[in-house]
């Protein structure tokens, strides 16, 4: 329906029955469990995160000419994890991106009305609870409910789980073009498919290693060029002695440091995330060769928790050139430790899976 025929007045409105918030670690991954819960599909984040092979690294360099760390990140790009998933679930995701904001919020009323939990892409800016007043605009909600005035939606752990947004707030952020990797209007939802897993998770034993293999592959390609997977973590590492130069180092330093321990798109997250992973698998698959792998994954979440510390304590390093030499040998020891580990993991599952 275009714009124009689209009835005068208030934004017609629809809500969930039944529906339950499952907040979550990462937003993307909240997304789409609560899609998948509200489904009938009881599997826990971190397989979802599994299958959906969300562990990467990626390198993005600041703007020219503005003096500012470079983003680097700790999983695929928006979108690819709940595609990777449903994929492997045999579920269909319907991905719709609306030209404006009434045929946005016509498409969400349509979803819901129609039992669907809807994911959307939005700008932090805009989200009234959120503490961060940057523009971002990878953040994900899972949207169930909307009315003449508020959007129901669910969010991560970290910023409250469910939550009531006034409708203008959340139909700017939703439309906003601000940002890292702006998305303006655009979502998710189920669209048919299989029917719920009546095993629940044991039923996704198939699509274990292939996924452990995607993940591993793509991680290790050094086709991909120098700002994805290790090949990343090591330009991060070479750059890092660098940021002493940087304006106001003594605050954008740590602050970079805090990025990659809390904010969902940052490091730790996603590799807590996919050592949970590992362990699922193997209490699911039962192959004890993921033991020695789980292990490395839990010491390189330590690792990486460790060098966070390191940087947040570089204003009081008495001599920060050293401080930062150290911070850089951490993090190539950090990218060793995970080429190791992928290493293992590739060669685990083409044995499995039969890939060449």
């Amino acid at each position: 329906m275009s714009a124009a025929a689209r009835p005068a007045g208030r934004p017609r409105g629809a809500m969930l029955g039944g529906f339950r918030p499952v907040p979550g670690v990462h937003c993307e991954t909240t997304m789409l469990n609560n899609m998948l819960r509200h489904a009938g599909i009881d599997v826990s984040e971190a397989l979802v995160f599994g299958l959906g092979q969300g562990i990467d690294a990626q390198f993005f360099p600041p703007p020219p000419h503005v003096p500012a760390p470079p983003m680097l990140t700790g999983r695929v790009g928006p979108g690819r994890i709940a595609e990777n998933a449903c994929a492997a679930m045999g579920l269909s995701l319907a991905t719709v991106q609306e030209a404006d904001d009434a045929g946005a919020h016509a498409q969400a009323v349509s979803a819901l009305s129609a039992g669907q939990v809807v994911g959307v892409t939005v700008d932090i800016f805009h989200l009234d609870y959120f503490a961060s007043r940057t523009h971002f605009s990878a953040h994900c909600l899972a949207l169930h409910g909307l009315d003449a005035s508020t959007a129901y939606v669910v969010d991560t752990t970290q910023q409250g789980g469910a939550q009531r947004l006034p409708l203008e707030s959340f139909t700017r952020a939703r439309a906003s073009d601000e940002g890292f990797m702006p998305s303006p209007r655009l979502h998710w939802h189920l669209d048919g498919g299989r029917d719920p897993l009546t095993g629940g998770a044991a039923d996704l034993v198939p699509q274990v290693w292939p996924a452990v293999h995607g993940a591993a592959a793509r991680c290790l390609d050094r086709g991909r060029g120098d700002d994805r997977g290790i090949p990343a973590l090591r330009r991060a590492a070479e750059e890092l002695p660098g940021w002493q130069q940087l304006p106001r180092s003594e605050v954008t330093i740590p602050e970079t440091a805090r990025f990659w321990r809390f904010a969902g798109t940052g490091g730790t997250n996603f590799r807590g995330l996919y050592a949970e992973f590992l362990a699922e698998a193997h209490a699911l698959t039962g192959d004890a060769d993921l033991l020695p792998s789980l292990t490395r994954f839990e010491e390189i979440v330590t690792a990486w928790t460790e060098l966070i510390d390191h940087l947040t304590a570089y204003p009081e390093a008495l001599d920060r050139a050293a401080h930062l030499k150290e911070a850089a040998a951490r993090l190539h020891a950090v990218a060793d430790a995970e080429e190791a580990v992928f290493g293992r993991l590739l060669e685990l599952s083409r044995d499995r899976v039969g890939a060449v």
